[in-house]
């Protein structure tokens, strides 16, 4: 059956059969049909027959003036729409088949059996793909769009654990040692103090479309980058680039900076190809090619599609393709249950509910928080009303009535080894004192969050309004969040940070355009964390460099510009015979490294 011609039947059903059983005669007129289906009466009989030849219904035109025609349903319609809803699926038009349950499906039970039907799509499936070979596929669902997969103009982890599933940067962080490691650069050097620094480019490196990496690919890179971008931070205190030998790059910075090459593992300093960005323009960063493991061959409003690259250069990916499925928020199922799902081997004969599953869970390395809108007008001017919201958010109990990944209260940025045990203080009668010292007359505070935080803004709400503080809470559209759009209309913001390389994205929420600490901050205080910033960076020990940055993490706090609310873990449950798995500091999967090992093969002790 085509899905146009189940569409149509679906759209007459709706319109016409109402009570009224499978197979019971309805009186309809041509010019009725034409209304519902949008066409002329001539294509309505067209449309009729062919409904007729699938069987999908029985037709009686009248006969002569005033007797009407008769129409009759032959088939279910859940049992059309379930099927109908699963063919779209597998073209990757999840949002159509989700506005078709909702445009057809009400009072049905067809979402939930389209539910249990996508819970089992998803995950890691072994297929035959034309008829001769066997292709490797994980499919995951996720509840947000991808914003932008060019790395200069990428806010949000999602967006960057796929640009670097697309794209190598020169150098690349182990998160599993804390050393930088080659990836485009086979090796480098700076000079003794830290403000010239060359990296030497790998032979044999091609972009997807073919094209060897050159040296003046990395030039225009890091140009681009450094001209107007929202990551010319990377390249802050950069005067000149250029190249001085046919693979090597040398970079004087104005400066020291002894983690200068902890810069370059940053997302945004990925290296993209010069000759496809010039002749192509935007329509590149619809389908762009990198040098990393993964090739996109599909990127729409429905799903990504994502194809091993062959001869990447740090060996082939175990995966042969990954689907990354956008799944409407208003129509989908729970995140959490598509997570929990994600990871299972629908080829493992071990598919019963209560099978045992391993787990790898991580907890991230930044934070959720709230920052004070300073340039704005309003209450949060008052470090004693700060403090005093700061005091009556009881952080625990909060991890305790909304659960999920939420872990422990958050003192700071990033947890460290007291974290677990670490209790933030909380004290309601102080604040309410502070409220008064602050004079406080009642003023409403606008709170804006992304819509994933509606819990914890809600949460939050309740807790002010107990001690007489409206909040006004803004849900911002996906993009327009996104793109931090409005956000000069905030009194405060609630978000969560990643710092998944450690300190380079501790400067990067500093520094970056666009970024809320930045937009938020005092001009003043603004320019002293860049004066503490460039005596880190020029620091010989990474505890020196620890202190000066935490300096103005601990100023933050003091003065209760930031109110640093909670960490979050990152998890993923899946059947033993999946290999490889690791969830990156941005809380994703790496997809490079999953693997399968099936029913049959046996583990030796000690292998992995």
């Amino acid at each position: 059956m085509q899905s146009g011609t189940a569409e149509r039947y679906l759209d007459l059903y709706h319109r016409f059969a109402g009570e009224t059983s499978i197979g019971t005669p309805i009186e309809v007129s041509l010019e009725d049909l034409a209304d519902v289906l949008f066409c002329t009466t001539r294509n309505v009989k067209l449309i009729l027959r062919k409904m007729e030849e699938e069987g999908l219904i029985a037709w009686q035109p009248g006969r002569g003036r005033g007797n009407r025609s008769r129409l009759v349903f032959q088939s279910e319609r859940d049992v059309m729409l379930l099927d109908l809803a699963r063919r779209m699926a597998q073209r990757g038009e999840y949002k159509l088949a989700f506005e078709l349950i909702h445009k057809h499906g009400i009072g049905s039970q067809v979402k939930e059996r389209f539910t249990d039907w996508l819970n089992h799509h998803f995950g890691y499936r072994a297929e035959v793909e034309d008829g001769k070979r066997l292709v490797d596929t994980l499919r995951m669902p996720v509840h947000y769009p991808i914003v932008t997969l060019d790395p200069g103009d990428v806010y949000f982890s999602f967006d960057a654990h796929i640009i670097r599933q697309v794209f190598d940067g020169l150098v690349a962080l182990d998160t599993a040692t804390g050393r930088v490691v080659p990836a485009l650069a086979h090796a480098w050097e700076c000079n003794s103090d830290a403000t010239v620094w060359q990296f030497h480019l790998r032979k044999g490196v091609h972009f997807h479309n073919g094209h060897p990496l050159t040296v003046e690919d990395v030039l225009f890179t890091l140009e681009r980058l450094r001209a107007d971008m929202p990551h010319s931070w990377v390249l802050r205190s950069v005067l000149t680039i250029k190249a001085v030998g046919p693979r090597t790059i040398r970079i004087e910075l104005a400066k020291p900076n002894r983690i200068f090459h902890r810069f370059m593992c940053s997302t945004t300093a990925s290296i993209v190809p010069k000759e496809a960005v010039l002749k192509e323009g935007e329509a590149f960063w619809q389908s762009p090619v990198g040098t990393g493991p993964f090739m996109i061959t599909e990127w729409n409003e429905g799903r990504l599609m994502l194809a091993a690259n062959p001869s990447y250069y740090l060996g082939r990916a175990h995966l042969d393709g990954v689907e990354i499925a956008f799944m409407p928020p208003e129509h989908g199922v729970s995140s959490r249950k598509c997570w929990e799902k994600l990871l299972v081997d629908h080829n493992s004969q071990e598919q019963h509910s209560d099978m045992d599953l391993d787990s790898v869970e991580v907890l991230s390395q930044g934070c959720t928080l709230i920052t004070w809108n300073m340039g704005r007008l309003g209450p949060q001017q008052s470090p004693l009303f700060r403090k005093a919201i700061d005091l009556l958010i009881d952080r625990k109990r909060m991890i305790e009535e909304l659960g999920e990944e939420r872990m422990y209260p958050a003192h700071g940025f990033r947890p460290d080894e007291h974290t677990p045990y670490r209790s933030v203080r909380y004290n309601p009668a102080e604040a309410d004192m502070l409220l008064r010292a602050a004079g406080y007359d009642g003023t409403p505070i606008t709170l804006f969050a992304g819509s994933s935080y509606r819990e914890d803004t809600a949460w939050i709400q309740a807790r002010c309004a107990e001690h007489g503080i409206p909040v006004n809470i803004r849900i911002q559209d996906g993009i327009d969040y996104k793109r931090r759009r409005n956000v000069k209309e905030a009194d405060c913001v609630l978000y969560n940070i990643v710092l998944d390389q450690d300190e380079v994205c501790e400067v990067e929420s500093y520094e970056q355009q666009g970024s809320f600490l930045k937009e938020h901050l005092h001009p003043e205080f603004f320019e002293w964390s860049k004066q503490q910033i460039d005596l880190a960076l020029a620091a010989k020990t990474d505890d020196e460099r620890r202190i000066q940055l935490g300096q103005i993490e601990e100023r933050l706090r003091e003065e209760s510009y930031v109110l640093f609310l909670i960490h979050r873990k990152n998890n993923a449950a899946y059947q033993p015979g999946l290999k490889g798995i690791t969830v990156s500091p941005l809380g994703w999967i790496d997809f490079k490294d999953v693997w399968v090992q099936s029913a049959g093969q046996v583990a030796l002790g000690g292998g992995g």
